[in-house]
């Protein structure tokens, strides 16, 4: 071979630098065609590819893509209340869903009075559904099941849940609450609306999941969209759930609690709400074992938060925008002239990306903030109109509800307001789980918005004009842990990129052929660029005119020695001619460009090359 030494190094990095930018992209990007995730399904990636959702020029994946909410957004909601909502099930059987008051007490130190057989079998086989329905759903994540066995059952057994709940919490209200003046309904009673309620969304919501793709084959029948961290989201709820459980169970044991009041104990202790006031804790083994169980319950909420912020919703408002740019590309390209200079054609739709790309990036932020404000609103203000509701009995206004729901979203909890009735505790926790990590997502938000960069710029300016002067031109360069070389090498890059610039600095100097030439200056530009993958990098037009051409040649020097390379790329130039013409040229808007792939610029880059680089390697 006329390779100069550089056929095992050249093939090693390539084939090497290729498979971890490849897993590293499978892993950040929610598209349609997920590679090893999907090889479980029994042929499920094979149809999606068929049917043309794998191909990102094709109308099935724009369609799919338009369709994210339905294909990905509802199965991660599903699967994120899905557990909770077993938990609360169980709130639902371990107290009867009546109390008897005494004349001078209230509903919180009420006898229990025992349930009917009719309204407590019902309760156990519901509970059973549902856990079944959690099951089915994990197995159709993990592509243990096929989505078109899986899916229908998990939807089924969740509405069986919500009718079997449905039936006893109906008839309760007129054949179990007498007389009215000395009884009441228990948490227990409480927990089942919450839970029944949830049970029916849920399914409805993969039931729209279901027929978007059996019946309008906007997406593939399965949940290849899912990356494995979205997969796991589940889990990471159902660790939650069980933990949050767990707690309620070995603290309310010890302090003689009932479970529903743990479990009320357990939540605004792991949610920070720290009321203490109702339930302070007196023995001290549960003062001692609340230091392991608060710090490993806190940092799992964490998780679960960023996982729920980074998965769902980042990719919910970057897919929006995404179908916003679609619209202001078509119309971009719609509007070339054809008579302009090439050179200048080229920078100028190379600034436009950059355009297009500042404006993506300001509406994500904003819609983000935006999203995450009007939520928090209305969990704020509806949250408070439930509680001024279900707190009556101890004279709350509407404006103590505001306020006891805000101190509680931004976790100060004075413990001077603090839900009593057996209707308010439950709907606290629920809220809570929604509420708190809203709140959290919130100031994470706002953190990526203007306002607080005015705010760091005013502090510089302070500290600069008093205690710091000329700390504003200090030598920061903006590096973050990120660009840990420990950390690149981790990801399988370094070494082998390395190994391969050693290999073309041996190379032996004098007149290279035109092969091991085009070899030795992809080899440079692969070593460059891969100290910048992960570091989201922005290149200025240089850089990327010259690796544009390069990436050409390289084309052309395959187009000579292939005549299927150059059938192909002729017979796509054709077809791309007679329909968009000024399309085809596009390189930076083009749909597998760099502004819509899901990769940074670097690493899009190190893909292209290492590609050319395999594929240049096979020729002799």
């Amino acid at each position: 071979m006329d390779d100069y030494g550089l056929g095992e190094p050249m093939q090693d990095a390539a084939t090497h630098v290729n498979d971890a930018v490849r897993n590293r992209s499978s892993s950040r990007k929610d598209g349609f065609s997920n590679g090893d995730a999907t090889r479980n399904t029994s042929g499920d990636s094979k149809q999606d590819e068929a049917a043309g959702f794998s191909d990102p020029t094709s109308s099935a994946y724009s369609r799919a893509k338009r369709w994210w909410m339905m294909s990905t957004g509802f199965p991660l909601i599903a699967g994120t209340f899905g557990p909770l909502a077993n938990l609360f099930s169980v709130c639902a059987l371990v107290q009867t869903w009546r109390v008897q008051i005494s004349p001078d007490g209230n509903e919180r130190d009420g006898e229990r009075v025992p349930d009917p057989h009719w309204v407590l079998a019902p309760n156990i086989v519901s509970l059973v559904f549902a856990v079944g329905a959690n099951m089915f759903l994990l197995m159709n994540f993990g592509h243990r099941m096929r989505y078109t066995i899986a899916q229908p059952l998990t939807v089924a057994f969740w509405y069986l849940s919500f009718i079997l709940l449905l039936v006893p919490l109906a008839l309760s209200k007129h054949m179990l609450l007498y007389p009215r003046d000395t009884h009441a309904f228990s948490q227990s009673y409480y927990y089942a609306i919450i839970s029944a309620s949830v049970y029916c969304i849920i399914s409805t919501l993969l039931l729209a999941n279901l027929l978007g793709a059996l019946v309008f084959k906007a997406y593939p029948p399965s949940f290849g969209s899912l990356t494995v961290p979205q997969r796991t989201l589940m889990l990471q709820t159902t660790a939650y759930v069980f933990y949050l459980a767990l707690g309620a169970l070995v603290f309310s044991y010890i302090e003689g609690w009932s479970f529903v009041d743990g479990l009320y104990w357990a939540d605004y202790t792991l949610l920070t709400c720290g009321l203490g006031t109702d339930f302070p804790l007196y023995r001290t083994l549960s003062r001692a074992l609340l230091i392991p169980y608060a710090v490993i319950g806190i940092t799992m909420i964490g998780l679960v938060i960023g996982s729920v912020r980074a998965l769902v919703l980042e990719r919910g408002a970057t897919a929006m925008v995404r179908r916003r740019l679609e619209k202001e590309r078509k119309k971009w390209v719609e509007g070339l002239d054809g008579s302009a200079d090439v050179r200048a054609w080229e920078k100028r739709e190379f600034e436009e990306m950059r355009r297009i790309q500042q404006r993506a990036d300001w509406m994500k932020r904003y819609m983000a903030l935006a999203t995450s404000t009007f939520a928090f609103a209305v969990l704020w203000l509806i949250g408070a109109l439930i509680f001024w509701y279900s707190e009556r009995p101890q004279n709350w206004t509407y404006f103590n509800a505001l306020y006891f729901a805000y101190t509680t979203l931004i976790t100060v909890g004075y413990g001077d307001f603090y839900p009593q009735s057996n209707s308010g505790k439950p709907f606290f926790v629920f809220w809570t789980l929604l509420a708190v990590p809203t709140m959290t997502v919130l100031i994470s938000n706002m953190g990526d918005t203007i306002l607080v960069t005015w705010v760091k710029e005013g502090v510089l300016w302070l500290a600069e004009k008093t205690l710091m002067p000329g700390n504003g031109n200090g030598n920061w360069n903006g590096k973050t842990s990120d660009d840990n070389p420990r950390r690149r090498e981790e990801d399988g890059l370094v070494r082998p990129i390395e190994k391969l610039g050693e290999a073309v600095e041996r190379e032996e100097e004098g007149e290279l052929t035109g092969r091991a030439r085009l070899i030795r200056r992809l080899a440079h530009e692969v070593r460059v660029v891969a100290d910048d993958v992960g570091q989201e990098k922005a290149y200025e037009w240089d850089a990327w005119s010259r690796w544009m051409r390069l990436l050409g040649e390289a084309d052309e020097w395959l187009a000579e020695r292939d005549e299927g390379f150059r059938h192909k790329r002729e017979s796509s130039h054709r077809e791309n001619e007679s329909s968009h013409r000024e399309e085809e040229q596009l390189s930076w808007l083009a749909y597998d460009g760099p502004m819509f792939s899901e990769e940074d610029e670097a690493q899009w880059l190190l893909t292209r090359f290492c590609e050319k680089l395999e594929q240049i390697m096979v020729h002799t």
